[in-house]
């Protein structure tokens, strides 16, 4: 059934002192009535969520687990227990997360590294040029790994492994998106290093007096710029104040490699001059790793600004919550579009989605107000189309031809965590509000044979999002489940998902949602055996 067509000559629902009819089966046998207009039912008998009409939509819909007072429920007797004790949950779930062990992996490696090097102090073999080169090979993969031709070859390989590979290790290859755990790891690590060779120099300039004081001076400059950017990159400054983590990683990462590049030029100058060698500066400059990987890493900060384009967006506005870009490059499929409109101050990624109104290239994603930057972004394209319209009115604005719209992109497009849906053959996705753009680049692009059931809860679809797109999610799915939360209010999602993945026999459950809608889904599925995946906000 089309998004415009109205629900007519339906059959009410079964009576709640009849047995229960499966719930997946009620979807198609939904009327036009509100809640309202419902018999009361009996808690004895309501063994499964009953299906209510999304009237605001026109679209059948699912009102999964809803409390009968009115609130939502958290818990319902149609889960099964969870697995394991609590405290071994706690620490396999949400202590030691995939992204954990492999930082908690990378962490442990270096400290075994650096207590080896320790061990010989007495011995007088540690030198500066180790501990310099250990810091700097660390702070270089901790840059390599954030790259996008680093990251894009590690997803297009998980992408290969065939259906026939064993579940479990399907599993495992999915979980590629957390590689950032590298990432901060190898960052933390570097600055131990770097901490370590600090205090090894002062110790030095103290005792010996073998340094001089500005080299000193900068070099713990430097370690209190890498510690700033570590101690504002914790999860919980990064959520509170994403816009100065953003800011404070770009600049402060810049200043400490200029300043790197200043203590590596004035220590070899230093050595050359203390050396009864006669190395000359430049013969012990291009022998040393430290030279070689700072070469690197700047060569990799400046690699994605010299992408930097300029692309032409054309802006459809579906509501004051929602806007639909438009462009016509040709983009690889899964990808998600870095955007921005002050490159030196913020960007923003955005699951980008074929067009297949027509054969020519290109594609759109979709924006809601979710933050500071887009709702200005979508003020800004209603009031730039309300001068030309009088009426001002949002009805009118999608007829009013939009002006186009400039934005920059910065490096290659990227895959998402939602391209790894690809390696099982029956899958869910359960999204929320705007997180329908995502999911689409996954439905439009997946596997002729694959079989993938959708779950979209947001607020009054049709109205926020438009019909065009709309017709896109019935063209992806037409059995998916939408919820009209304006009309239903919120679901448990926990409990539509495992519902879903129960009735569908699917393999796997992808998550995209806000924050804690998103680990609290995925904690539920997991901890139930349920292999579910979902972003993990690590930038």
């Amino acid at each position: 059934m089309s998004y415009g067509e109205q629900h007519k000559d339906l059959e009410p629902g079964p009576p709640f002192n009849k047995p229960p009819i499966h719930w997946w089966k009620r979807r198609k046998l939904c009327h036009t009535t509100t809640t309202e207009d419902r018999p009361a039912p009996t808690m004895a008998l309501l063994n499964l969520p009953p299906t209510l009409d999304c009237t605001s939509s026109n679209r059948t819909s699912c009102d999964v687990e809803k409390a009968l007072s009115g609130r939502i429920a958290t818990t319902s007797p149609n889960l099964p227990p969870k697995r394991y004790t609590r405290t071994l949950r706690h620490l396999r779930l949400t202590v030691f997360t995939v992204y954990r062990r492999i930082f908690t992996l990378v962490f442990i490696a270096n400290m075994i590294g650096l207590f080896l090097t320790l061990r010989s102090w007495r011995t007088q073999t540690i030198t500066l040029d180790s501990l310099a080169t250990w810091a700097s090979t660390n702070l270089l993969i901790s840059i390599l790994v954030r790259q996008d031709f680093f990251v894009n070859p590690m997803f297009r390989t998980a992408w290969l492994v065939p259906w026939s590979v064993p579940l479990r290790l399907r599993r495992v290859v999915a979980r590629v998106y957390t590689y950032g755990g590298i990432h901060s790891g190898t960052a933390v690590a570097g600055t131990m290093w770097f901490f370590t060779f600090t205090t090894l120099m002062t110790i030095h300039f103290a005792r010996q007096g073998s340094y001089t004081v500005p080299l000193v001076v900068l070099t713990w400059l430097i370690l209190v710029l890498l510690t700033s950017i570590i101690l504002l990159a914790l999860p919980g400054l990064r959520a509170a104040y994403h816009n100065t983590f953003e800011m404070t990683h770009r600049f402060l990462g810049w200043v400490s490699i200029a300043l790197f590049w200043a203590q590596v030029l004035l220590l070899t100058y230093h050595t050359s001059k203390a050396s009864p060698t006669s190395a000359s500066f430049g013969e012990m400059l291009v022998h040393s790793p430290t030279f070689w990987n700072l070469v690197l890493i700047t060569c990799l900060v400046i690699l994605p600004w010299l992408r930097v384009r300029r692309w032409t967006f054309t802006p459809e506005v579906l509501s004051s919550h929602a806007l639909h870009l438009h462009f016509t490059h040709s983009i690889h499929r899964f990808s998600c579009l870095i955007i921005s409109t002050s490159p030196l101050k913020e960007w923003h990624p955005f699951a980008t989605f074929p067009t297949r109104d027509s054969g020519e290239p290109g594609g759109s994603m979709v924006i809601s107000a979710a933050g500071d930057w887009t709702t200005s972004l979508i003020q800004s394209q209603i009031q730039a189309q309300a001068h030309r319209q009088p009426l001002g009115y949002i009805s009118n604005l999608k007829a009013t031809p939009p002006t186009p719209l400039r934005m920059w992109t910065r490096g290659t497009v990227k895959a998402g965590v939602l391209s790894l849906s690809i390696l099982f053959p029956r899958v869910v996705i359960l999204t929320t509000g705007s997180g329908i753009g995502p999911a689409l680049s996954s439905l439009l692009d997946k596997p002729p044979s694959q079989f993938c059931r959708l779950i979209w809860s947001t607020r009054s679809p049709l109205l926020t999002y438009g019909a065009r797109l709309c017709a896109e999610v019935e063209r992806a799915d037409p059995g998916a489940i939408i919820i009209d939360t304006s009309r239903m209010g919120r679901p448990d999602l926990l409990q539509v998902a495992w519902n879903v993945y129960k009735e569908t026999g699917a393999e796997a459950v992808f998550v995209l949602s806000n924050e804690s809608v998103t680990r609290k889904v995925v904690y539920g599925l997991e901890s139930r055996g349920v292999p579910a995946y979902g972003p993990i906000w690590d930038s």
